[in-house]
């Protein structure tokens, strides 16, 4: 699984970018984290960490505004077995890290993951798999994630009813760019059913396209 900036500004009441959406996105990311706990899937997060009170990359308001409240995690997404590498933009990675933790964090100036050293070495790296995807600022760095995870062979599956589009006018055509690139849309409760049902699951999601359902 990977999230993208899971964090209070966006999903929390009181929030800098808290929307009449959030709750319901961040009810169903946590039912993903504790699928994801159950079933021992390992997990990639994001967090941005900005340097000033200025609109930030995400919203025409400050958020994420390192040291504030607002650019923490939410509850129930951190994992027992968890590591941050914090805001280093350094390849450097521990051996075997996700034999290790079940999940690592990064933490980032920029929306894109893969231009942070560590995350683009880690994802880069890993044998073809299958993410399931959830998160905020679908027009940043949900699609970079996509596109990227794309280009380096791997499946990708977005949880629709876990993502934020956070009212950006660019979030559409984000969403069309994904699907282009063969990006499977399910909502959570699809995503269990699937898991439930079979060791191989994105085989199943591969072959049914379907229209997502818009979240905010």
């Amino acid at each position: 699984m990977l999230d993208i900036e899971l964090q209070r500004d966006f999903f929390s009441p009181g929030g800098a970018c808290f929307s009449e959406h959030s709750l319901a996105a961040g009810k169903n990311v946590r039912r993903l984290f504790r699928w994801a706990r159950r079933r021992g899937i390992p997990v990639l997060s994001t967090m941005l960490r900005l340097k000033s009170g200025r609109p930030g990359p995400l919203a025409d308001v400050p958020h994420c505004v390192e040291g504030t409240p607002g650019e923490k995690r939410i509850s129930g997404a951190l994992l027992a077995r968890h590591i941050d590498l914090g805001i280093r933009n350094s390849t450097d990675l521990l051996p075997e890290i996700f034999e290790n933790y079940q999940q690592v964090l990064f933490e980032k100036r920029h929306t894109d993951v893969f231009a942070h050293a560590g995350a683009e070495r880690l994802l880069t790296e890993l044998h073809p798999e299958t993410f399931v995807i959830c998160g905020a600022g679908t027009a940043h760095g949900i699609v970079q994630a996509v596109l990227g995870l794309r280009h380096r062979q791997h499946n990708v599956v977005l949880a629709t009813d876990a993502i934020l589009d956070l009212d950006d006018g660019d979030a559409e055509m984000a969403w069309l760019r994904m699907l282009a690139k063969r990006a499977v849309p399910l909502t959570t409760d699809e995503i269990l059913a699937a898991s439930r049902r079979s060791r191989s699951p994105h085989r199943q999601w591969r072959a049914r396209p379907r229209d997502r359902a818009m979240t905010g």
